[in-house]
């Protein structure tokens, strides 16, 4: 029997330091309404094979993004991955912890990233955090967002366009 599980929302916070070692958690929220998380998390063993399929196949997507800092490729490494409920059965969630780190230049750093293009089947947010005395330059996506000192706030509801190129470019000159 195939199970239904619905995505609903996915949300991404990055934590960018100044010597440009990023984390981002990656969740997504579902909708499950055969119990199939809830089964997986009560057996053991398929806990585990569940997470691993679930890091095999995240870890092949960020391979295939193209992420830059400064121009050069960086390596998105998922260092852990989770599975859980949100209060109910039918509504659980994954979660994903990436890795990844650039060489910083003086001035202006950018942080680019290409993925094919595609119209969103849920609302997606995300956030970005810097050190405090961030100079958060230049956004371009094709999703809304806005910043907030050194916080850049990106997001799409559901039939949106996202994906494509996107570029934040800051200092942290001023930190």
């Amino acid at each position: 029997m195939e199970s239904r599980v619905i995505p609903l929302f996915a949300s991404s916070y990055f934590t960018i330091s100044t010597t440009l070692q990023i984390y981002q958690v990656i969740c997504y929220d579902y909708a499950d309404p055969d119990g199939y998380y809830e089964r997986i998390l009560l057996d053991s063993k398929a806990f585990t094979q569940e997470a691993e399929s679930l890091c095999r196949n995240m870890q092949a997507f960020l391979d295939a993004e193209q992420v830059f800092i400064n121009g050069q490729r960086v390596e998105q490494k998922i260092l852990h991955v989770d599975i859980g409920l949100r209060g109910a059965a039918d509504i659980p969630y994954i979660k994903w912890v990436v890795f990844f780190q650039g060489q910083v230049q003086p001035g202006v750093n950018t942080l680019t990233s290409n993925v094919e293009e595609e119209v969103s089947e849920y609302d997606i947010e995300v956030l970005y955090l810097w050190p405090p005395e961030t100079q958060i330059k230049e956004v371009v996506t094709p999703m809304d967002f806005e910043v907030r000192g050194p916080l850049l706030l990106v997001w799409s509801r559901k039939g949106e366009l996202v994906g494509g190129y996107e570029e934040v470019s800051f200092d942290f000159s001023s930190t």
